[in-house]
């Protein structure tokens, strides 16, 4: 049974029920429901692509290994694998069925994923696809390249968040410390972050990651426009107290 959970002109949602990442008739699940709606996918539109399966099913690895992958598939090429990789390929595999069923019926998307989340049930598989208008072009030696597809593989969504969060955490406390032993003074950091002037640290850092905490992974053009305008801000505080500085000079001549 399947059934549409919701749908809009830019996003749409479809719950596929007494399923899972086991099913080797999943994607012939999904071809079903989207056959159905195939007409609303506008054909200049590109979209992305994510199959969620329950988080829990990949705790019994061994149920990876009773999957029959088709005899051309990298895990039968491997001199040697363990439950982890016939998992990695399980996954994969299940996800490029679904893909070419997006491709069978024009539906072009830049990204896909599938990956392990907290579902209702581990007899379901909920199906994702939302315009991507996202950048796809990027410059580089001066030359404009488009971006391909990117396929990705997320046994567990919460724990790439975690780590995803953890590596923000960090490159973003490297940054503030780096401009902070630049500028040395918390009262012109207050200031170039745009709050009341503190001696907290906390706020200090908390300012920080609310105006620039993008910088640690973003497209190049948004990195450059947070650059520009921090160096510009910076520019600004320092200019006004040379100023000052220079003002109460003359007076005490």
């Amino acid at each position: 049974m399947t059934r549409l959970k919701s749908f809009d002109l830019s996003k749409m949602e479809f719950v596929l029920r007494n399923t899972d990442i086991f099913d080797p008739t999943l994607a012939e699940k999904f071809e079903t429901v989207i056959l159905n709606e195939s007409h609303q996918f506008e054909a200049e539109k590109v979209f992305k692509f994510i199959a969620s399966f329950h988080v829990d099913l990949i705790k019994d690895l061994s149920s990876f290994d009773r999957f029959i992958l088709p005899v051309s598939d990298k895990i039968n090429k491997r001199k040697k694998s363990d439950e982890k990789d016939k998992m990695y390929d399980v996954l994969g595999f299940q996800l490029k069925q679904l893909e070419n069923i997006l491709m069978k019926n024009n539906i072009k998307f830049y990204s896909s994923t599938i990956q392990g989340d907290q579902l209702e049930s581990t007899h379901i598989i909920k199906i994702e696809i939302e315009e991507d208008k996202s950048e796809r072009v990027i410059t580089k030696n001066s030359r404009k390249h488009q971006l391909g597809k990117v396929s990705s593989v997320v046994p567990s969504k919460l724990y790439t968040e975690n780590l995803v969060s953890k590596l923000a955490s960090e490159r973003i406390s490297e940054l503030y410390y780096k401009i902070f032993n630049v500028i040395g003074n918390k009262k012109i950091m207050s200031e170039i972050l745009g709050i009341d002037e503190t001696e907290n640290d906390n706020v200090l850092f908390q300012a920080f990651v609310k105006e620039y905490g993008e910088l640690w992974l973003t497209t190049k053009a948004i990195e450059n426009e947070l650059f520009d305008k921090l160096i510009r801000k910076t520019t600004e505080v320092f200019e006004k107290y040379i100023q000052e500085c220079e003002v109460n000079k003359d007076e005490n001549k």
